[in-house]
């Protein structure tokens, strides 16, 4: 895809107001992005639905995201204006391993153990 990977992590306002509370903060989860082998730098705060015109501003070249839907607040597809102009790359996800089911997980356990209290 490129020679320098950045990892934009959303703000929790964004998460908040797309996909619902977070289970870890913003620097929780660059933390742990940090870590990772691939990522050569972090970039905090983003916006769940990045302007081609900011990640041109920051030298980004693509706009990389897993083969899972990408749907803003309002239900459009985030990726269409960056696939448009040729700046969108697709990757494989991992089945089973998001956020997303990581809450589902979390919530089960939490609805388990309130029913045995």
């Amino acid at each position: 895809m490129g020679n320098w990977l950045v990892a934009g992590v959303n703000s929790d306002a964004d998460i908040l107001r797309v996909k619902g509370p977070t289970i870890l903060s913003s620097e929780e989860r660059c933390e742990i992005v940090r870590h990772c082998k691939f990522i050569d730098d972090v970039s905090p705060d983003t916006a769940y639905t990045p302007s081609a015109e900011f990640l041109k501003s920051i030298g980004c070249h693509y706009y990389a995201h897993g083969d899972d839907p990408t749907f803003d607040s309002n239900g459009v597809d985030i990726t269409i204006r960056l696939r448009e102009l040729g700046m969108f790359k697709v990757f494989k996800r991992t089945e089973g391993v998001s956020t997303t089911d990581t809450t589902g997980k979390l919530l089960a356990i939490a609805s388990y153990q309130n029913r045995e209290n």
